[in-house]
């Protein structure tokens, strides 16, 4: 009879332990392969820190890697609005997150001329702003890398990275890249 008990002992300790390893894997196989959506990118904040005439407005460029961008735009009036919007455009999966920021200006029918207020006799000066974007980025886990590119009015301004190995792309944005044509022809960037 104790023979059969501590047979019956030994397998009920053998059970326990398969069931005690069998959650563990569970618990474990949960946490390593539920890799949840990273969160939406956003914009934080759009403002506009200083404008005016050229000449009274110190131009400023600035980048950060926790999402802050300052920026001076030209040729505009005083007067103009600045929105932004940021969008992720590569997949949840990539080695590279990429995201693209747009910032847009709402300028008002003055051609970048402004009145120069200083003046007495109602002269006009070319005008400048300085802008301030902050925006949320996420960095997902599956990502070796993250790219950020930075577009005014449709055009490419900048892209900034950041990479613990894979190449990011944003070299690529700043070479000059041929046009092709759907009847075939190739226009050079230079042209």
């Amino acid at each position: 009879m104790s023979a059969v008990d501590s047979t019956r002992k030994r397998l009920a300790i053998a059970l326990l332990v398969l069931a005690a390893v069998g959650v563990a894997l569970v618990v474990s196989s949960a946490t390593l392969f539920d890799h949840e959506e990273p969160r939406d990118p956003e914009i934080e904040s759009v403002s506009i820190i200083e404008s005016g005439c050229y000449d009274d407005v110190r131009a400023r460029a600035m980048s950060s890697s926790d999402g802050t961008v300052i920026g001076t735009l030209n040729d505009t009036s005083p007067d103009t609005e600045i929105g932004a919007a940021i969008r992720r455009t590569s997949r949840s999966e990539a080695t590279v997150a990429t995201y693209r920021v747009d910032i847009y200006t709402d300028e008002p029918e003055t051609h970048g001329v402004v009145s120069d207020e200083t003046s007495e006799d109602g002269e006009t000066c070319p005008g400048r702003i300085v802008y301030r974007v902050e925006y949320a980025a996420p960095y997902p886990d599956a990502a070796d890398a993250l790219r950020v590119e930075r577009y005014i009015d449709n055009s490419f301004s900048t892209c900034s990275s950041s990479s613990s190995g894979p190449d990011t792309g944003c070299l690529l944005l700043y070479e000059d890249q041929p046009t092709h044509w759907s009847n075939g022809t190739v226009e050079k960037a230079d042209q």
